[in-house]
């Protein structure tokens, strides 16, 4: 299988989100006019709905206006020790804005007070800092940087701060970063609609155009999916999506989700019985909670999954679950239809056992025996809901 490539930006290719740079275009405005105003948004959504293109887009504009951009990317510090790490971030701010390149302080506090006396003279014109993977990072390094950086900033009148990321949003102390910040989208980046999702195709894959609708079916508008799915098999289209896992771990976690994504919601669990029957080998069911915890941990360092408090269980990025589950219909449907038997046998298994909850497991066993159903097939007769339960759902 050859490599994926995935598209980079260019402003040729840019389709869409004009709502999102008006928003952008009158805070710069009003930077620019020194009004007040929400000086921080939030650029957050699912895996590939467009946030890094729409940032570029929105730098590239900025350089058209020549107004100071200063952008940083928080996964470069992943696995770092956080006050190490906001010590280099606030040294980067220096240089990147004229000041000084080193020696700026003993401690935090007083590098973070060299880095604002200076940007005292910076700020007489706008200045836009943009901070990448925010929510995915780790948390031990936000309070540090909420300390020392962002809180500063969010109090400057000529400084604009896009926080981008996915996944839970953390909860700062500053209002100005938490209550007062304001989200391009709904509040998420919303997935294009069919007419856009067209445009994309004729300008990014403008051969697989004429599929508009039939990709649209499968990805629900999803800018990266769209163009993956477009440009390359369904299996590549999976890889590109796991774009952000470690090659050497790509695959063990690619099995992972392969064997949850049939399922609405997941913990630890549920996990042992979904991979004994992935892997075809029941030593998975012995399997400790803290080991299943791991499977867990993982998905969501790598962004593929996220507590759901109405679900109330880990759910799989959207459209990594709508694609991989698609590949396993159409390229492993014995597999398919074996993870979701075992799901139904599971809940149902739950509902006796458990009375207190026995709606609610019996709504997720209904839930596999209709997708069973779609594809026409149907658990068998001795394992189908009894009449009575039907009732209750």
């Amino acid at each position: 299988m050859s490599a994926v490539q995935l598209l980079p930006y260019s402003p040729r290719l840019f389709v869409n989100r004009e709502q999102e740079l008006q928003m952008l275009e009158e805070r710069v405005q009003a930077l620019k006019e020194g009004r007040d105003g929400h000086r921080v948004l939030i650029l957050s959504g699912e895996r590939g709905i467009g946030k890094t293109w729409l940032r570029s887009h929105f730098e590239h504009q900025l350089s058209q206006e020549r107004i100071p951009v200063v952008r940083l990317d928080l996964k470069e510090y992943a696995g770092k020790d956080p006050a190490w790490a906001v010590a280099d971030i606030l040294q980067r701010v220096s240089i990147e804005t004229g000041g000084p390149r080193e020696r700026l302080g003993a401690d935090l506090a007083e590098m973070s007070r060299t880095v604002f006396r200076h940007l005292q003279k910076f700020l007489q014109q706008p200045l836009v800092v943009i901070v990448d993977h925010v929510y995915e990072s780790d948390w031990a390094l936000l309070p540090l940087l909420e300390d020392y950086l962002l809180g500063p900033l969010a109090a400057e009148r000529r400084v604009l701060l896009l926080l981008t990321g996915r996944g839970r949003l953390y909860p700062w102390k500053n209002p100005e970063l938490s209550t007062l910040a304001v989200p391009l989208g709904k509040p998420e980046l919303e997935p294009f609609d069919p007419l856009f999702t067209k445009d994309q195709l004729k300008r990014q894959a403008p051969s697989q155009a004429h599929r508009a609708d039939e990709i649209y079916e499968l990805t629900g508008g999803n800018p990266l999916a769209n163009y993956l799915v477009a440009a390359y098999s369904l299996d590549q289209a999976v890889e590109g999506l796991l774009e952000p896992v470690p090659e050497e771990r790509r695959r063990t976690v690619r099995e992972y989700l392969e064997a949850l994504c049939v399922l609405r919601a997941f913990d630890e669990e549920r996990i042992p019985d979904m991979l004994a029957t992935y892997y075809d080998n029941d030593s998975y069911r012995q399997w400790t909670y803290a080991r299943s915890r791991r499977v867990r941990e993982e998905l969501i360092r790598w962004g593929l999954a996220r507590w759901d408090a109405e679900q109330r269980g880990y759910v799989m990025d959207r459209i990594v679950r709508q694609l991989i589950e698609r590949y396993l219909q159409t390229q492993k449907p014995e597999l398919w239809r074996r993870l979701h038997q075992t799901a139904y046998q599971l809940y149902q298994q739950w509902a006796n056992n458990y009375p207190a909850t026995r709606e609610r497991w019996l709504e997720e066993a209904e839930y596999h025996r209709q997708r069973l159903q779609e594809y026409g097939s149907l658990p068998s007769r001795s394992e189908n809901i009894s009449a009575a339960d039907r009732r209750i759902l």
